[in-house]
C-alpha cells in the first residue's frame, strides 16, 4: 500500500527546489506580516501573502509540469489531491472565522496544525521525511498556542525547518535512485 500511494504522490518528489523555495517563501510572508499588518493593515496582509503564495505555487508546478513526463496520474493521486484540496477549504473557513471573530493570532497555530496533519497523513502514507515535517508542524502549531508564543515567529521556524528537512528527504532520495 505505501508503494501505491509513493508513486501516486511521486510528483511531488521529482525535485528538492520547490520544498526549498517553500522553506524560504513562508517564512519570509511570516515575518513580513509583523511589519506590514500594523502598518499598513488587513488588506496589504492578505496581498502580501497571496503574492507569496503564487510565487511559491508557480516555482512548484514549474517543477512538477517539468516532472510530469516521467510520471503517471492515477486515482490515488487525484483522491489525495481532492482530500488536500477539502483540507484546504477547512482551513480557510476556520481562518475566517478566527479573522470575524477577532483572533487572527491564531491563525499561525491553525494553519500549523493544518498543514501538519496534512503532511503527517500523507507522509505516513507515502514518504518518511514528509511524516516528520508534519509531526514538526503539528507540535509547532501547540506552541504557536502558548500566550507568550508569537505565532508568527513559530510559524516560520517550523515551516522553514520542516520543509527544509521534506527538501533534503528528496534530494538523499533521489542520490540513491542515481547510485
Amino acid at each position: 500500500m505505501q508503494a501505491l500511494f509513493s508513486s501516486a504522490a511521486r510528483s511531488y518528489f521529482r525535485s528538492p527546489w520547490s520544498w526549498w523555495a517553500w522553506s524560504l517563501i513562508l517564512p519570509a510572508a511570516a515575518l513580513m506580516t509583523r511589519w506590514v499588518q500594523p502598518t499598513a493593515g488587513p488588506r496589504a496582509t492578505l496581498f502580501l501573502w497571496s503574492v507569496f503564495i503564487l510565487i511559491g505555487g508557480v516555482i512548484e508546478g514549474a517543477l512538477i509540469v517539468r516532472g510530469s513526463a516521467v510520471t503517471e496520474r492515477t486515482p490515488l493521486a487525484g483522491w489525495v489531491l481532492r482530500t488536500q484540496g477539502n483540507l484546504s477549504l477547512v482551513a480557510v473557513a476556520l481562518s475566517v472565522l478566527l479573522l470575524v471573530l477577532g483572533h487572527a493570532e491564531f491563525l499561525p497555530a491553525l494553519w500549523l496544525l493544518l498543514i501538519g496533519h496534512s503532511f503527517y497523513a500523507v507522509g505516513k502514507l507515502s514518504f518518511q521525511p514528509l511524516r516528520t515535517a508534519g509531526g514538526l508542524l503539528q507540535a509547532g502549531g501547540i506552541v504557536a498556542l502558548v500566550p507568550p508564543v508569537d505565532g508568527l515567529i513559530a510559524f516560520a521556524a517550523c515551516t522553514f525547518v520542516a520543509c527544509l528537512w521534506v527538501g533534503l528527504g528528496v534530494r538523499r532520495d533521489l542520490r540513491s535512485e542515481a547510485a
